[in-house]
């Protein structure tokens, strides 16, 4: 019996938060970190990478300042299924 349930739990094992949760999430963490406003539809997750469609360049700038920052957020608030880069 015990090794059925097992079989079962598995499947949550790799368990990822849904893409709408990811960009908004990157949106509120971004736009606390740096002080602007940023809409989740200005991104796109993909395969672990997160993309910026914004085609502001001081935008991407000072998103690419600090990118480690960024992720470190991320990875705080959605764990080890959080997005490992991001692109423009």
């Amino acid at each position: 019996m015990w090794k059925n349930i097992g079989n079962f739990l598995e499947r949550f094992a790799n368990f990822r938060p849904s893409k709408t949760l990811i960009k908004e999430e990157s949106a509120q963490i971004i736009s606390a970190i740096l002080n602007i406003e940023i809409r989740p539809d200005n991104f796109e997750e993909r395969d672990g990478v997160l993309f910026l469609k914004s085609a502001n360049p001081s935008l991407k700038n000072e998103i690419f300042l600090k990118k480690n920052q960024i992720l470190e957020a991320l990875k705080d608030k959605l764990g080890s299924q959080s997005p490992r880069d991001i692109r423009f």
